[in-house]
C-alpha cells in the first residue's frame, strides 16, 4: 500500500505580533483536504492529513512530521499566502527523501501554474482545478508508467518545459464523493474551533453543501470550482450530518460555501430535512444579501442557524459597482434587518483599499457600518489575488507589488487613486474602533460570554490581545 501525506501548510503571515491571536481566530481543518483524503483512501492509499495551519506548526516542524512518515507521495494545498511555505516544505522533504514525489494543488496553483512551477523547482507535479478525480488519475498514470499528457489538469516538467494539461470537466454529481475523512484528523474535534465568539459551544466542524459561484465579483478567485453552481443532495447532506452527530458529537457547523443560499428550494428542503430528522445543530453560513428573504431566514433559524456573514464589502455604491458585486446597499440593509428580526446574528464582511478608494468612500463605509444593526464586522485590505479580474487589471497597469507571502488580506500591495498607505491604515483602524466601541456591540459580546463558558475561558486566557485586535486592528496594512 502506497502512503501519502496531505498537507495544509502554515500561514505565511504569522509573526510574533500575531501569534498571540492564533487561538482566537479559529483553526478549522480544510474541507478540501478531508474530501481528497477520503477519495484517496478509497483508492487504496494509506493517507495521513497534516494540518500545519490549524496546529500552529512551523515549516521545520511540518517537514519533521512528514519525514517521520517516510511517505511515497506528499500533496500540499496552496493558497497564495501559503505557497512560499509550501515550497519550503517541498524543498525540505526532497532534500531528505529525494524519491518522494511532491504534488501541489489549490487556488494559487490553478491560477498561476506556469509561474509557480518556474519559481519553485521543488514541486514535482501539480493539479489545476478540483482534485478528487484528477489527482488519483495522475497517480495511476505515474505508477503505471503511462503518458502524463493524458492526465487531465496535470502540471509536470518535461526537460526545461513546463507542461500544463487541459483540466478535466467539473464534477457533476457531488454525491459520488465519500464523506470527508474527519476520522483521519488528529484530535478531532476537540482541537479545532471557529473564530472566537463565532459560535457558542463545540465541538465544531466545517462543511460544504455546494461548489461554484456564478457571480462576477472582480476581487474573487473562482478558478478551482468555477462559475457553475453545484450542490450536494439534501439526502447526502442529512446523512453526513447524522454521521457527524453520531460519530463526533458535533454541536456547531460552519458552512464554507461561497453560495450557501444559492438555491432557495434546495435550502428550504435542507432545513426541513434537519428538522424532520431532529438533527440539532447551531450553524453559521455566508450568504449574499440578494439571496435571502424573510421566509428563508425564518426556516434557517428554525433549523439551527446562529449567524449569517454577508459579503457587503463597501458602503459606497460606486465602489460596489466597480467591484461588479451586483448588489445595492438597500438590499444589504434589508438583509441585515431581516436577519436580526429572525433572531439570527448578522456579521458584515467589508474590505477597504479598492484602487478607487478615497476618504469619501471610506466615510460612506463607516457611516453604513454604524447605521445597520450588525453584530460583528470583519474588515480586510483588498488583496488582488491571482485568478481575479482586479489582479489582471492592476498587473497590466503596473500598479501591483506581487509579493505572494504578503497577499493575505492584511497588506496594501497596490496603489490607490486618492489615499496613501498611511492614511488608509489610520482609517482602517478608525472603522474598527468606531464599530466595536458602540455600547450595543459591547453588550452583545458580554451576552455571548455569559451564554458560552467555552468562549469565556478563551477570553480570560487571551482577552487583552482580542480587544486590542478589535480596537486597533489585527493586520499590517
Amino acid at each position: 500500500m502506497k502512503s501519502i501525506v496531505l498537507v495544509n501548510p502554515p500561514y505565511s503571515f504569522w509573526s510574533e505580533r500575531h501569534n498571540s491571536l492564533r487561538p482566537l481566530i479559529g483553526n478549522l481543518p480544510s474541507i478540501g483536504l478531508l474530501s481528497l483524503a477520503a477519495v484517496l483512501r478509497g483508492k487504496g492509499y494509506a493517507v495521513r492529513i497534516l494540518e500545519s495551519a490549524a496546529w500552529g506548526l512551523t515549516v521545520r516542524q511540518t517537514v519533521e512530521e512528514i519525514l517521520r512518515e517516510k511517505p511515497d507521495f506528499v500533496g500540499i494545498s496552496c493558497t497564495t499566502a501559503a505557497v512560499h511555505h509550501a515550497a519550503q516544505i517541498a524543498h525540505g522533504v526532497k532534500a531528505a527523501l529525494p524519491e518522494t514525489r511532491v504534488f501541489v494543488g489549490g487556488p494559487h496553483i490553478t491560477a498561476l501554474p506556469e509561474e509557480t512551477f518556474r519559481c519553485y523547482r521543488s514541486f514535482d507535479f501539480g493539479i489545476i482545478g478540483e482534485g478528487e478525480e484528477a489527482f488519483p488519475e495522475l497517480l495511476e498514470i505515474l505508477e503505471g508508467g503511462g503518458d502524463l499528457r493524458k492526465a487531465p489538469g496535470a502540471i509536470f516538467r518535461h526537460g526545461p518545459q513546463i507542461v500544463i494539461n487541459p483540466r478535466g470537466r467539473a464534477m457533476e454529481d457531488l454525491d459520488r464523493l465519500p464523506f470527508p475523512a474527519f476520522d483521519l484528523l488528529r484530535n478531532f474535534p476537540q482541537n479545532y474551533r471557529p473564530p472566537f465568539l463565532n459560535y457558542l459551544r463545540g465541538p465544531c466542524a466545517p462543511l460544504a453543501t455546494s461548489r461554484g459561484c456564478p457571480q462576477n465579483c472582480t476581487f474573487c478567485d473562482r478558478s478551482v470550482f468555477g462559475n457553475r453552481y453545484r450542490r450536494f443532495s439534501v439526502g447526502y447532506l442529512v446523512d453526513l450530518l447524522a454521521y457527524l452527530k453520531r460519530g463526533f458529537q458535533i454541536n456547531h457547523l460552519v458552512f464554507v460555501d461561497d453560495q450557501f443560499c444559492g438555491a432557495k428550494g434546495d435550502l428550504l428542503e435542507f432545513c426541513e430535512g434537519l428538522l424532520r430528522k431532529n438533527l440539532q445543530f447551531h450553524w453559521n453560513c455566508d450568504a449574499r444579501v440578494d439571496r435571502v428573504d424573510g421566509e428563508i431566514l425564518n426556516w434557517m433559524k428554525r433549523a439551527g442557524c446562529w449567524m449569517v456573514s454577508y459579503g457587503i464589502e463597501s458602503g459606497s455604491q460606486d465602489i460596489l459597482d466597480r467591484m461588479q458585486k451586483g448588489i445595492r446597499l438597500e438590499q444589504a440593509e434589508e438583509a441585515v434587518r431581516r436577519t436580526k428580526e429572525a433572531g439570527i446574528r448578522a456579521k458584515g464582511l467589508f474590505m477597504v483599499a479598492h484602487p478607487e478608494e478615497t476618504f469619501e468612500t471610506l466615510e460612506k463605509t463607516l457611516a453604513f457600518i454604524l447605521r445597520i444593526p450588525l453584530d460583528e464586522v470583519n474588515l480586510s485590505i483588498l488583496t488582488p489575488y491571482p485568478g481575479t479580474a482586479i489582479y489582471r487589471e492592476l498587473k497590466e497597469n503596473s500598479k501591483l507589488v506581487e509579493d505572494w507571502p504578503r497577499m493575505n488580506g492584511m497588506n496594501l500591495l497596490h496603489r490607490l487613486k486618492g489615499l496613501s498607505a498611511t492614511n488608509l491604515e489610520k482609517y482602517y483602524r478608525r472603522i474598527l474602533r468606531k464599530f466595536y466601541m458602540q455600547p450595543r456591540v459591547t453588550l452583545s459580546y458580554l451576552g455571548l460570554l455569559l451564554q458560552s463558558p467555552e468562549n469565556g475561558v478563551r477570553i480570560l486566557a487571551s482577552g487583552s490581545q482580542w480587544i486590542s485586535s478589535r480596537l486597533y486592528g489585527a493586520g499590517d496594512s
